[in-house]
Protein backbone atom coordinates (compact mmCIF):
# COMPACT_ATOMS: atom_id res chain seq x y z
CA UNK A 1 0.00 0.00 0.00
CA UNK A 2 1.83 3.28 -0.69
CA UNK A 3 2.30 5.80 1.66
CA UNK A 4 0.62 8.82 0.96
CA UNK A 5 2.29 12.59 1.37
CA UNK A 6 6.14 13.28 1.87
CA UNK A 7 7.72 17.05 2.34
CA UNK A 8 10.68 17.04 0.94
CA UNK A 9 12.85 20.45 2.42
CA UNK A 10 16.24 20.81 0.21
CA UNK A 11 18.52 23.02 2.49
CA UNK A 12 21.16 25.41 1.66
CA UNK A 13 23.34 27.00 4.85
CA UNK A 14 20.54 28.27 6.82
CA UNK A 15 19.56 25.00 8.78
CA UNK A 16 18.07 26.64 11.58
CA UNK A 17 14.88 28.13 9.37
CA UNK A 18 15.42 24.14 7.91
CA UNK A 19 14.63 23.06 11.35
CA UNK A 20 11.61 25.80 11.78
CA UNK A 21 9.77 24.31 8.31
CA UNK A 22 10.00 21.01 10.00
CA UNK A 23 8.49 21.81 12.68
CA UNK A 24 5.75 23.52 10.23
CA UNK A 25 5.32 20.35 8.81
CA UNK A 26 4.51 18.41 12.02
CA UNK A 27 2.38 20.85 13.49
CA UNK A 28 1.04 22.99 10.85
CA UNK A 29 0.70 19.95 7.74
CA UNK A 30 0.33 17.02 10.16
CA UNK A 31 3.29 15.28 8.53
CA UNK A 32 5.19 12.45 10.77
CA UNK A 33 9.11 12.22 10.92
CA UNK A 34 9.22 9.45 8.67
CA UNK A 35 7.41 11.92 6.09
CA UNK A 36 9.66 14.88 6.49
CA UNK A 37 12.84 14.58 4.14
CA UNK A 38 15.57 16.87 4.31
CA UNK A 39 18.35 17.44 1.99
CA UNK A 40 21.54 18.92 2.56
CA UNK A 41 23.05 20.45 -0.81
CA UNK A 42 26.53 20.07 0.22
CA UNK A 43 26.37 23.29 2.25
CA UNK A 44 29.71 24.86 2.84
CA UNK A 45 29.03 25.72 7.01
CA UNK A 46 28.08 23.16 10.05
CA UNK A 47 24.34 22.61 8.12
CA UNK A 48 24.63 18.70 7.47
CA UNK A 49 26.56 18.30 11.18
CA UNK A 50 23.63 20.13 13.08
CA UNK A 51 21.07 18.27 10.70
CA UNK A 52 22.12 14.99 10.75
CA UNK A 53 21.89 15.50 15.28
CA UNK A 54 18.82 17.11 14.83
CA UNK A 55 17.16 14.33 12.65
CA UNK A 56 17.22 11.21 14.80
CA UNK A 57 13.25 10.65 15.36
CA UNK A 58 12.55 13.73 14.00
CA UNK A 59 12.92 13.62 10.71
CA UNK A 60 15.02 11.79 7.00
CA UNK A 61 17.99 13.26 6.83
CA UNK A 62 20.06 13.44 3.26
CA UNK A 63 23.18 14.47 2.86
CA UNK A 64 24.46 15.12 -0.61
CA UNK A 65 28.22 15.42 -1.20
CA UNK A 66 27.88 17.56 -4.10
CA UNK A 67 25.58 21.06 -4.96
CA UNK A 68 24.47 20.00 -8.13
CA UNK A 69 21.40 23.12 -7.57
CA UNK A 70 18.18 23.45 -6.69
CA UNK A 71 16.57 20.79 -8.93
CA UNK A 72 19.00 18.09 -8.61
CA UNK A 73 19.26 18.63 -4.49
CA UNK A 74 15.62 17.92 -4.85
CA UNK A 75 15.67 15.13 -6.94
CA UNK A 76 17.80 13.40 -4.01
CA UNK A 77 14.50 13.38 -1.95
CA UNK A 78 11.84 13.32 -4.53
CA UNK A 79 13.27 9.49 -5.71
CA UNK A 80 13.42 9.19 -1.83
CA UNK A 81 9.99 9.11 -1.38
CA UNK A 82 8.73 7.56 -4.69
CA UNK A 83 11.46 4.59 -3.67
CA UNK A 84 9.57 4.47 -0.30
CA UNK A 85 5.90 4.20 -1.70
CA UNK A 86 4.98 7.55 -1.23
CA UNK A 87 1.65 8.67 -3.72
CA UNK A 88 2.81 12.58 -3.45
CA UNK A 89 5.94 14.97 -2.41
CA UNK A 90 5.47 18.64 -1.09
CA UNK A 91 8.41 20.50 -2.13
CA UNK A 92 8.53 23.15 0.37
CA UNK A 93 10.85 25.98 0.86
CA UNK A 94 12.39 26.54 4.05
CA UNK A 95 10.81 30.04 4.01
CA UNK A 96 7.17 29.22 3.71
CA UNK A 97 4.44 30.23 6.19
CA UNK A 98 1.45 27.70 6.61
CA UNK A 99 -1.59 28.93 8.36
CA UNK A 100 -4.14 26.40 6.58
CA UNK A 101 -3.93 23.54 8.59
CA UNK A 102 -5.83 21.62 5.91
CA UNK A 103 -3.40 22.75 2.79
CA UNK A 104 -2.17 19.42 2.00
CA UNK A 105 -5.93 18.13 1.46
CA UNK A 106 -7.26 20.80 -0.85
CA UNK A 107 -4.06 19.90 -2.52
CA UNK A 108 -4.30 16.21 -2.46
CA UNK A 109 -8.46 16.74 -3.44
CA UNK A 110 -7.40 18.59 -6.60
CA UNK A 111 -5.25 15.16 -7.97
CA UNK A 112 -8.71 13.21 -7.16
CA UNK A 113 -10.95 15.55 -9.12
CA UNK A 114 -8.44 15.64 -12.13
CA UNK A 115 -6.23 12.44 -12.92
CA UNK A 116 -4.78 15.10 -15.24
CA UNK A 117 -2.92 16.90 -12.84
CA UNK A 118 0.42 16.12 -12.28
CA UNK A 119 1.67 18.97 -10.10
CA UNK A 120 -0.36 21.96 -8.33
CA UNK A 121 0.59 24.91 -6.15
CA UNK A 122 -1.35 26.73 -3.48
CA UNK A 123 -1.73 30.56 -4.11
CA UNK A 124 1.76 32.48 -2.61
CA UNK A 125 1.65 35.67 -0.61
CA UNK A 126 4.58 38.03 0.06
CA UNK A 127 4.94 38.77 3.79
CA UNK A 128 3.36 42.30 2.84
CA UNK A 129 -0.06 40.05 1.22
CA UNK A 130 1.02 40.56 -2.35
CA UNK A 131 -0.28 37.53 -4.66
CA UNK A 132 2.50 36.31 -6.65
CA UNK A 133 1.75 35.36 -10.11
CA UNK A 134 0.05 32.30 -10.94
CA UNK A 135 1.13 31.82 -14.37
CA UNK A 136 -2.23 30.82 -15.48
CA UNK A 137 -0.95 31.04 -19.08
CA UNK A 138 2.14 30.27 -21.23
CA UNK A 139 4.19 32.73 -21.80
CA UNK A 140 5.17 34.10 -25.17
CA UNK A 141 8.14 36.03 -26.52
CA UNK A 142 5.86 39.24 -26.10
CA UNK A 143 5.34 38.44 -22.52
CA UNK A 144 9.31 37.87 -21.79
CA UNK A 145 9.78 41.23 -23.33
CA UNK A 146 7.58 44.36 -24.00
CA UNK A 147 4.52 42.41 -22.27
CA UNK A 148 5.88 41.78 -18.83
CA UNK A 149 3.60 44.06 -16.88
CA UNK A 150 0.51 42.97 -18.91
CA UNK A 151 1.78 39.38 -18.25
CA UNK A 152 1.86 39.79 -14.44
CA UNK A 153 -2.00 40.50 -14.64
CA UNK A 154 -3.20 38.38 -17.20
CA UNK A 155 -1.05 35.72 -15.25
CA UNK A 156 -2.86 36.26 -12.02
CA UNK A 157 -6.43 35.43 -13.81
CA UNK A 158 -7.02 31.64 -13.46
CA UNK A 159 -10.66 30.23 -14.48
CA UNK A 160 -12.21 28.27 -11.51
CA UNK A 161 -12.77 24.58 -12.39
CA UNK A 162 -14.47 23.91 -8.92
CA UNK A 163 -11.68 25.00 -6.26
CA UNK A 164 -8.81 24.94 -8.30
CA UNK A 165 -7.85 26.12 -12.02
CA UNK A 166 -5.22 25.40 -14.87
CA UNK A 167 -2.02 27.04 -15.05
CA UNK A 168 1.28 26.40 -17.11
CA UNK A 169 3.52 25.92 -14.47
CA UNK A 170 3.57 25.07 -10.44
CA UNK A 171 5.62 27.60 -8.24
CA UNK A 172 8.63 25.76 -6.97
CA UNK A 173 8.79 27.04 -3.40
CA UNK A 174 5.58 25.07 -2.67
CA UNK A 175 4.89 22.65 -5.19
CA UNK A 176 2.54 19.16 -4.66
CA UNK A 177 3.78 16.98 -7.39
CA UNK A 178 2.56 13.48 -8.26
CA UNK A 179 5.40 11.36 -8.31
CA UNK A 180 4.78 8.81 -10.56
CA UNK A 181 4.13 11.60 -12.93
CA UNK A 182 7.62 12.79 -12.05
CA UNK A 183 9.27 9.94 -12.42
CA UNK A 184 7.63 9.41 -15.71
CA UNK A 185 8.94 12.86 -16.83
CA UNK A 186 12.41 11.87 -15.44
CA UNK A 187 12.45 14.16 -12.20
CA UNK A 188 13.45 17.36 -12.85
CA UNK A 189 16.27 18.49 -15.41
CA UNK A 190 19.49 18.87 -13.59
CA UNK A 191 20.94 20.93 -16.56
CA UNK A 192 20.27 23.79 -14.71
CA UNK A 193 21.50 25.08 -11.09
CA UNK A 194 18.74 27.83 -10.48
CA UNK A 195 15.93 29.26 -11.72
CA UNK A 196 13.39 28.02 -14.31
CA UNK A 197 13.31 23.99 -12.92
CA UNK A 198 9.44 24.76 -12.82
CA UNK A 199 8.99 25.64 -16.35
CA UNK A 200 10.82 22.91 -17.05
CA UNK A 201 9.58 20.74 -14.96
CA UNK A 202 6.01 21.92 -16.09
CA UNK A 203 6.94 21.15 -20.20
CA UNK A 204 8.36 17.78 -19.54
CA UNK A 205 4.89 17.10 -18.05
CA UNK A 206 2.93 18.95 -20.63
CA UNK A 207 4.75 16.52 -23.49
CA UNK A 208 3.27 13.24 -21.80
CA UNK A 209 -0.36 15.20 -21.53
CA UNK A 210 -0.43 16.33 -17.96
CA UNK A 211 -1.27 19.28 -16.53
CA UNK A 212 -0.53 22.21 -13.50
CA UNK A 213 -2.85 23.60 -11.42
CA UNK A 214 -3.40 26.56 -8.74
CA UNK A 215 -5.45 25.45 -5.70
CA UNK A 216 -7.77 28.34 -5.32
CA UNK A 217 -8.80 27.94 -1.77
CA UNK A 218 -5.19 27.05 -0.39
CA UNK A 219 -2.54 29.59 -0.31
CA UNK A 220 0.78 29.92 2.00
CA UNK A 221 3.36 32.73 2.60
CA UNK A 222 6.57 33.06 0.86
CA UNK A 223 9.65 34.94 2.19
CA UNK A 224 10.63 35.09 -1.47
CA UNK A 225 14.66 34.28 -1.59
CA UNK A 226 15.89 34.81 1.11
CA UNK A 227 19.03 32.61 1.27
CA UNK A 228 19.58 33.36 -2.09
CA UNK A 229 19.81 36.72 -1.42
CA UNK A 230 22.12 36.55 1.48
CA UNK A 231 24.30 34.30 -0.35
CA UNK A 232 24.89 35.69 -3.61
CA UNK A 233 25.87 38.98 -5.13
CA UNK A 234 23.25 40.64 -7.55
CA UNK A 235 25.37 40.19 -10.47
CA UNK A 236 25.96 36.40 -10.08
CA UNK A 237 21.93 36.02 -9.45
CA UNK A 238 21.48 37.33 -13.21
CA UNK A 239 24.31 35.60 -14.88
CA UNK A 240 23.25 32.26 -13.08
CA UNK A 241 19.03 33.29 -13.94
CA UNK A 242 19.96 33.47 -17.49
CA UNK A 243 21.59 30.72 -17.91
CA UNK A 244 19.06 28.78 -17.10
CA UNK A 245 16.11 30.56 -19.05
CA UNK A 246 18.49 30.37 -21.80
CA UNK A 247 18.67 26.56 -22.15
CA UNK A 248 14.87 26.59 -20.70
CA UNK A 249 13.96 29.20 -23.82
CA UNK A 250 16.25 26.97 -26.55
CA UNK A 251 15.40 23.65 -25.49
CA UNK A 252 11.92 23.42 -24.27
CA UNK A 253 10.48 26.57 -26.18
CA UNK A 254 12.56 26.19 -29.52
CA UNK A 255 13.63 30.00 -29.08
CA UNK A 256 15.97 31.30 -31.61
CA UNK A 257 18.97 32.78 -30.56
CA UNK A 258 18.30 36.50 -31.17
CA UNK A 259 14.97 35.79 -29.17
CA UNK A 260 16.74 34.07 -26.70
CA UNK A 261 19.18 36.85 -26.21
CA UNK A 262 16.23 39.59 -26.33
CA UNK A 263 14.72 37.26 -23.71
CA UNK A 264 17.69 37.67 -21.11
CA UNK A 265 18.26 41.07 -21.94
CA UNK A 266 14.77 41.62 -20.48
CA UNK A 267 14.87 38.96 -17.78
CA UNK A 268 18.05 40.74 -16.47
CA UNK A 269 16.39 44.11 -16.07
CA UNK A 270 13.56 42.01 -14.50
CA UNK A 271 15.77 40.88 -11.77
CA UNK A 272 17.16 44.40 -11.08
CA UNK A 273 14.39 45.85 -10.56
CA UNK A 274 12.88 42.93 -8.31
CA UNK A 275 16.18 42.53 -6.18
CA UNK A 276 17.97 45.27 -5.98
Amino acid sequence: MKRKIAAVILNYVSWMDTLEEVDVCKKKLGLHSQDIIVVDNCSPNESAENLEKASKDNFVFIRSLRNGGYAAGNNIGLKHAYENGYEYALVINNDIIVEDDHLLNKLVAVFEKDKTVGAISPNIYSPEGHLFNRDSVKPSFWDFTLGQLNYKRKGRKVVDLGGFGYVYRPQGCCMMLKLDVVDAVGYMDETTFLYCEEFILAERMHSLGYKCACCLNASIIHNHSKVVKSNIKLKKIISISNESFAYYLKKYRRFNALFVKICCVFNGLKIKVLEG
